[in-house]
């Protein structure tokens, strides 16, 4: 599956944070972005020049919602595939510029949806829960339009009254129905269509303009940390698909931690896992830098250290403050 975060050198079995994690910053309540001339209005999309190209908020739902109208899907009907089809169609026909804005937006509200609570709500309706299919998962929700995804925001457990996750409970559709990697990378797709199928054009340019605006980008908070219980209290949701709904069907099986015999933890001297979680973001000077974390099997406690062309630098605790606002990260540890 293909990953929005740069990969990093941890291995094969590593896990890379969804868009919205360490290393990854979000634009939150920003509704626009100026990213220099050359661009046309997206209120006309494609009627009329300006000097800057600026893509409000309304715009981009209205771009989904469109996108949603094109491919017949309603409160009752909705397959994610036609849905990210007829989005990739309507972005090709935008400049680059506003390709890259419409894919700010995407990241922010990902970013917002990326709580304990939705996470819960994933594993609940899919029956599984990694970081790929977590971010895919918000991309699906996405592709429900404007005022759902407000409603899961407030309140995810909303989504026990939609009617695509009723069928899911009914056995009338599919568990992976708002798993949508195509709508992930809608952008990006659009975006090596205008490019004449240079499949790096996209993440060349929203690297350069994410180097451009960073001299300019206050600090922002990383999202909702959706402080709260461990195990989310979705009532509803819990009512219509409880735990364990889809233990008969088919799953991914995931082996036991084995330790590993090279690497202590720092804290107690404990056995360390050989599986690491890791996040993985390019720098400025455009070097990788990739953070693994793993969980010790004595003490329990979260550790990390810097992944280097040498094997790392020296174990070290996580800060609990900052591991309590990775939600992905600590979902993937205690798998």
């Amino acid at each position: 599956m293909r990953s929005r975060r740069w990969p990093g050198a941890i291995g094969s079995d590593m896990v890379e944070l969804p868009s919205h994690g360490p290393g990854k910053r979000f634009p939150h309540d920003r509704t626009e972005y100026a990213l220099g001339t050359g661009g046309r209005c997206c209120g006309d999309l494609g009627v009329g020049e300006r000097d800057t190209v600026v893509m409000e908020i309304h715009e981009f739902w209205r771009i989904v919602d469109a996108a949603r109208d094109d491919a017949g899907a309603t409160t009752d009907r909705f397959d994610e595939a036609a849905v990210a089809e007829a989005l990739i169609a309507r972005l090709a026909v935008l400049s680059p510029e506003e390709i890259l804005e419409f894919d700010d937006h995407l990241d922010d509200v990902i970013g917002r949806l990326d709580t304990r609570r939705v996470a819960f709500a994933c594993q609940l309706i899919t029956g599984y829960l990694s970081d790929d299919l977590f971010s895919s998962f918000r991309a699906g929700l996405v592709g429900l339009g404007r005022r759902t995804v407000e409603q899961i925001i407030a309140d995810p457990d909303c989504l026990a009254e939609h009617p695509v996750v009723i069928a899911i409970a009914e056995g009338r559709g599919d568990r992976f129905s708002l798993d949508s990697e195509d709508l992930l990378f809608a952008a990006s797709s659009a975006y090596t269509q205008i490019s004449g199928g240079d499949d790096c054009a996209f993440w060349d340019a929203s690297d350069a303009r994410r180097k451009a605006m960073a001299a300019d980008d206050a600090p922002r908070p990383d999202g909702d940390s959706d402080a709260g219980p461990v195990s989310p209290s979705l009532p509803r949701l819990l009512t219509l698909l409880p735990l364990g709904r889809w233990a008969s069907e088919p799953k991914p099986v995931k082996a036991p931690p084995a330790p590993d015999p090279h690497e202590r933890c720092p804290l107690c001297g404990g056995a360390l896992p050989v599986q690491s979680v890791g996040s993985s973001s390019r720098r400025d000077d455009d070097t990788i830098h990739t953070r693994e974390f793993r969980r010790c099997m004595d003490c329990a406690r979260v550790v990390e250290r810097t992944r280097q062309a040498d094997g790392g630098d020296a174990w070290r605790e996580t800060d609990p403050t900052e591991l309590d606002q990775m939600v992905s990260i600590r979902i993937m540890l205690d798998q």
